[in-house]
């Protein structure tokens, strides 16, 4: 978990990163309460996976993402749901495309808002 919602702590994500690079380990983190409150970068962080959910940007429910470093070639996944073929053949069914377009605008309302939701943030937790 890159940000916990309860408590505010933030982990070093970047230095865990760097560690697990080192060591060739695939990192995966929980960035569902990072996005949109505090500086975020996949690659600077040597994240290999990253998932996220909309509902904590103020966007709608039931939407998520998971980043997959494509660079990690050892990286393989498995579907849960098998058939459609759709993303590289790991997601069936149809897309839920107004809570896409949603998660896309609330990320880039986040990331716009980026410095004074971050400094609001900080201001609750001391």
């Amino acid at each position: 978990m890159a940000a916990n919602n309860e408590i505010g702590s933030i982990q070093k994500i970047e230095e865990i990163g760097a560690i697990c690079k080192e060591r060739d380990i695939p990192l995966h983190t929980d960035a569902t309460q990072a996005l949109g409150k505090i500086e975020f970068d996949v690659q600077r962080m040597n994240i290999s996976l990253a998932s996220f959910s909309a509902h904590k940007i103020y966007g709608p429910k039931g939407i998520g993402a998971l980043y997959i470093n494509s660079r990690n070639k050892q990286m393989t996944l498995a579907p849960i749901i098998v058939g459609g073929g759709h993303e590289r053949g790991l997601r069936s069914g149809t897309l839920n495309v107004p809570g896409i377009v949603g998660f896309g605008r609330a990320v880039e309302l986040s990331v716009k808002n980026l410095a004074a939701e971050s400094m609001r943030l900080r201001y609750l937790r001391q």
